[in-house]
């Protein structure tokens, strides 16, 4: 679906940053407008990605709150793919950051227009000692690129989330079971990973468990910083017919998630998306319900 940006759409500072915010436009950029009024975005992070998702209705509030009475966009498309990084910043990222970053800071996406270079890290020492050494690092960068580098910001680096896939068997109904377990793997998270990388929670929307875990982490009422999120998938029946759920599996597995919570009945039950998991050397939790 081509895209277009109005005459407003480039001054980023007179609408962008007003709705959202500096932290949220700091990882979220506007894209363009579809043919549906719908405002396209890009993140820097599959965390970043999530979140922009389940905000999208209040971001899109905001947007026109700002732009009125200019425009008006229908809603908020998150795009699954980021934003194109020059191959030579990936061929040659650890000439740039250091063979000792390398593994630790990931460039994701240009941001601000191109100008901005976003990344993820895997932990919070490896995000501060590349902000430390973002002016070396963006020197190396234009020097490789050339003149045409456009690149002369770095992004504050996004922390990789810890990601966990919760499958439920249909007749499991013990909520206060299934939250119980959900809070201790809240707290095993910030205990092994701390508290600044987010949890979340990736599940269907069909069971009674993804009920509750989406339930449960509303009725929390956290803020947006909190570092807990719900991440809903639904299998898309209108694409993949009755190789839906299977496909929404072998998605979400694909990503590589930390860990997959089971909650059974019965233990010679196996639930799909465990097998899947396992198959993928995922570890798997097995949760007996009463």
């Amino acid at each position: 679906m081509p895209l277009t940006q109005p005459g407003w759409f480039s001054d980023l500072e007179a609408w962008w940053i007003p709705a959202v915010g500096e932290d949220v436009a700091r990882h979220v950029e506007p894209v363009g407008i579809d043919d549906s009024k719908r405002l396209h975005v890009r993140c820097s992070s599959p965390a970043w990605r999530t979140q922009t998702r389940l905000i999208a209705a209040a971001l899109t509030g905001c947007v026109n709150e700002v732009l009125a009475p200019r425009s008006k966009v229908a809603g908020i498309v998150v795009q699954a793919v980021s934003s194109a990084l020059p191959r030579i910043i990936r061929d040659r990222w650890p000439d740039i950051v250091g063979e000792d970053l390398a593994g630790q800071v990931e460039p994701v996406m240009l941001g601000a227009q191109g100008r901005e270079l976003c990344t993820v890290a895997a932990s919070a020492d490896a995000r501060d000692e590349a902000a430390r050494r973002a002016p070396e690092i963006l020197a190396r960068i234009r020097e490789l690129i050339g003149e045409q580098c456009a690149i002369t910001r770095w992004s504050p680096s996004a922390l990789l989330p810890v990601v966990v896939l919760v499958t439920g068997s249909s007749s499991a109904t013990e909520r206060q079971a299934v939250e119980d377990v959900l809070l201790q793997t809240w707290h095993d998270a910030i205990e092994a990973f701390g508290t600044e990388h987010t949890l979340i929670l990736e599940h269907g929307c069909a069971t009674p468990v993804d009920r509750f875990v989406s339930e449960w982490v509303a009725r929390l009422q956290l803020p947006d910083d909190a570092g807990l999120m719900s991440a809903p998938m639904a299998a898309d029946t209108a694409r993949h017919y009755d190789q839906a759920v299977s496909v929404r599996d072998q998605q979400m597995v694909a990503r590589r998630p930390d860990l997959c919570l089971a909650f059974v009945r019965r233990p010679s039950e196996v639930l799909p998306l465990e097998t899947q998991a396992s198959a993928a050397d995922i570890s798997v939790q097995r949760v007996l319900l009463p």
